[in-house]
């Protein structure tokens, strides 16, 4: 039964986020949530209220973000998705300014549920080049 619900659980938070509900999306985390968008330890994101922050940020940038849910995997505690994420790059996001630019990307997201089908974490693997390439950032020069 716990596979089943956390499998809910993480249909129910893409939806939300797709539908940038952020009491929907806080609904589905733990207090302690923890999400690494990213190899980078430096870029990990601590806690459910700081979790909805980023995302927030993240939809100023890309007002139209949706995530569509390609493939879900369950099994015990950890739910593993193919995610089609794509908005279009209306306000500064990264840093970068708007760029008008429309983004699809393909990601990998692993996520690990509690006894209460909270997500407890969540990691997410991106194509980095392709997201620069279609932001239009030269990725040698971007950051610096």
């Amino acid at each position: 039964m716990g596979t089943d619900r956390n499998r809910e659980t993480i249909l129910r938070f893409f939806d939300a986020l797709s539908r940038h509900d952020w009491d929907a999306v806080a609904d589905c985390l733990a207090d302690d949530f923890v999400f690494y968008p990213g190899p980078d330890e430096r870029e990990t994101v601590r806690g459910r209220e700081a979790f909805v922050e980023s995302d927030r940020e993240l939809v100023e940038g890309l007002p139209d973000l949706t995530v569509e849910v390609l493939d879900v995997v369950a099994e015990g505690d950890v739910v593993a998705s193919r995610l089609r994420v794509s908005g279009t790059h209306q306000g500064e996001f990264m840093g970068i300014p708007a760029s008008g630019n429309h983004v699809e990307l393909e990601i990998a997201n692993f996520s690990r549920c509690d006894e209460h089908g909270k997500i407890v974490e969540d990691r997410d693997f991106v194509d980095s080049l392709a997201l620069m390439q279609q932001l239009g950032v030269d990725p040698e020069t971007f950051g610096g």
